[in-house]
């Protein structure tokens, strides 16, 4: 019994679930014989909830050694991730309903078919860029238990006249024969408007390669791009889910951004109910990846500076600068800075400056507005 046991987790680290399962069942045999017949139930009822049918399921290096190659730069046209155990991602209430709709159609495919119901298992995803539309589709993977295979545009698309159309087709068929997940990010690189004027011929052979290869696609597929108003309209039609991924869109969304970019520090706001509302508020109008950005930037700049604590007056620096695309206006600053309940004294202490200069920066930005 304990070899099945070491065994197992020797597979699960070797993210080969086709042996975990295999050694899980002559465990369930084993238990069985010996009278553990409770400790065998569970076994059964855990494997049973797995959304794979693992007789049929390959490993993670078998997938990847079928990986097609772009003929002319003889590299991999895909890069196969597996499903890890699901991270604290932080979904925004407003598509959370959408998103866990379609978890529940991949790990429910089977009983959907039974039922005599296509499971249409393809999700585009859009807005801009930074707002964790790829994060999405990793943390579709990780809750579906499924290998995430990324398309890599860099070898899909090729110069060669022709050979994009047959890059689409391949990556397609090698996807559609396996449990995983298609992941096409940037997709309007391959699925541009046919009617753009300054495309010619081989953008309408590369559309229609497409559209056939996602009708004929069985499998789940996960597209993403930043420039929904350049797709082809034809492409919206083959997507049952269409989820627009945006900026926070209310301030507790921002809120446990901040809190999920800052989990393991000490701030020395933590408390302070003023201040955190007040970030809160300054943070509100970025995207994830800014505000991920910010928080790292002032963490890293405390820790640098051997602060005690991640201090207030460094995130606000980090979203000055932001907010003027990196430019320090030290004048400005200490104006904005007092705005944000940073008394003159801490900003005297903070960029060594005079008080008079402080108090005269504070004044002449009021005397502009």
């Amino acid at each position: 019994m304990y070899t099945e046991i070491i065994r197992i987790i020797e597979s699960g680290l070797k993210n080969d679930p086709k042996k975990v399962a295999q050694y899980a069942e002559l465990l369930i045999k084993k238990l069985t014989k010996d009278g553990e017949t409770r400790f065998a139930d569970r076994l059964k009822r855990t494997l049973s909830l797995n959304p794979l049918e693992y007789e049929g399921m390959v490993t993670l290096d078998e997938i990847t050694n079928q990986a097609p190659i772009d003929t002319e730069s003889r590299m991999s046209m895909v890069e196969v991730k597996a499903p890890k155990i699901a991270s604290t991602t932080i979904i925004d209430e407003s598509i959370d309903e959408a998103l866990n709709t379609f978890i529940k159609k991949i790990k429910n495919k089977e009983k959907l078919i039974n039922a005599g119901i296509t499971a249409n298992l393809s999700l585009m995803l859009y807005g801009p860029p930074g707002c964790g539309k790829t994060t999405l589709a990793n943390y579709i993977a990780e809750e579906s238990g499924l290998p995430l295979v990324t398309a890599r545009l860099d070898t899909l698309v090729s110069s060669l006249l022709g050979s994009t159309s047959k890059n689409i087709r391949k990556v397609f068929d090698f996807a559609n024969n396996k449990p995983c997940i298609l992941f096409i990010d940037e997709f309007d690189a391959i699925a541009k408007a046919r009617d753009d004027e300054h495309e010619h011929g081989e953008l309408k052979r590369v559309i229609n390669s497409l559209l056939q290869s996602i009708d004929q696609f069985d499998n789940v597929l996960i597209t993403a791009t930043n420039h929904s108003e350049i797709l082809d309209s034809a492409v919206w039609r083959r997507f049952d889910t269409v989820i627009e991924v945006k900026k926070p869109t209310s301030p507790d969304f921002t809120e446990k951004l901040i809190d999920s970019f800052t989990l393991n520090f000490d701030l020395d706001f933590k408390n302070d109910k003023k201040k955190r509302g007040r970030l809160i508020y300054l943070l509100g109008n970025n995207s994830p990846s800014e505000i991920k950005t910010i928080c790292n930037n002032a963490i890293t700049n405390s820790i640098i500076n051997k602060e005690p604590s991640i201090s207030y007056i460094e995130f606000l620096k980090e979203a000055f600068k932001h907010k003027n695309h990196g430019k320090i206006l030290i004048e400005k600053m200490i104006s904005f800075l007092n705005e944000n309940l940073i008394t003159q004294n801490e900003i005297v202490e903070y960029t060594g400056l005079s008080l008079r200069k402080v108090k005269d920066s504070i004044s002449k930005f009021k005397d502009l507005e």
